[in-house]
């Protein structure tokens, strides 16, 4: 086997890909046992997820609603790990590090809000109609 060979083998063994599940999966753990805010998503997501297979929902529907909740869960983490990095950095409070900090919890609330309306739009229709 030419060395080569040997690298791109190497990069893509699979326990180096075990690894980065396992980190992955710490991570989200992490973030369920210490943030209150992602759990609370969580909860969210595993409630509309009920809800939906209650209405039975199309294919179309489900795909928007894992999207969405992909979405949130996602901007979530984000902002986890943005106050986390501004807290590491500059442990003293800083104007400038509420500021970041406020912009990171900014997109979650958007991310949410128009989670809120894309479960308006699918559910709406089925539960006051």
């Amino acid at each position: 086997m030419s060395k080569y060979s040997q690298e791109i083998f190497k990069s893509h063994h699979p326990k180096k890909h075990y690894n980065s599940f396992s980190y992955a999966i710490s991570g989200i753990r992490h973030a369920l046992v210490n943030e209150s805010s992602f759990r609370l998503q969580i909860l969210i997501a595993a409630s509309v997820l009920i809800l939906g297979f209650f209405y039975h929902l199309t294919f179309v529907e489900w795909s928007l609603l894992i999207l969405t909740i992909g979405f949130v869960t996602v901007c979530e983490l984000i902002n986890t790990l943005v106050e986390d990095i501004m807290d590491f950095l500059s442990p003293a409070y800083s104007v400038e590090v509420k500021i970041i900090k406020d912009l990171s919890a900014g997109f979650v609330f958007i991310s949410a809000a128009v989670s809120v309306v894309v479960g308006l739009l699918i559910f709406a229709p089925k539960i006051f109609l």
